[in-house]
């Protein structure tokens, strides 16, 4: 089940097994900007949530960002690869920045 929001965006609705919804934004959300500083400051394992993609964009995503650790891809090259993954209805909603949006919130993040 998706809802339609009023710009047309199709944001998924999973219900866990105690029968609560959860509202998936359309719009994906991407830390690989950050990533490179991450693995410097020794973060040794992340997390790549995913729950509407096809399986080619699931090997995309997931190579994609290791590519990027690899120095294979610069996080920009992988953003603009990451605007155009679909959902299920064949819809494209994006990518944002999320919680690391603007420079404070970064900082509030950082890893010291």
């Amino acid at each position: 089940v998706h809802l339609r929001d009023e710009k047309g965006k199709d944001n998924l609705v999973l219900a866990d097994m105690g029968c609560r919804n959860t509202v998936f934004s359309a719009e994906a959300q991407s830390g690989v900007h950050s990533i490179r500083d991450w693995a410097k400051a020794g973060v040794g394992f992340i997390r790549i949530e995913l729950v509407d993609e096809g399986g080619d964009d699931v090997r995309k995503i997931v190579g994609g960002y290791r590519d990027v650790l690899d120095g294979k891809l610069r996080p920009s090259e992988l953003w603009e690869s990451l605007k155009t993954v679909c959902d299920s209805n064949g819809r494209t909603a994006g990518v944002s920045y999320g919680s690391f949006r603007n420079a404070s919130e970064r900082r509030a993040g950082e890893i010291l």
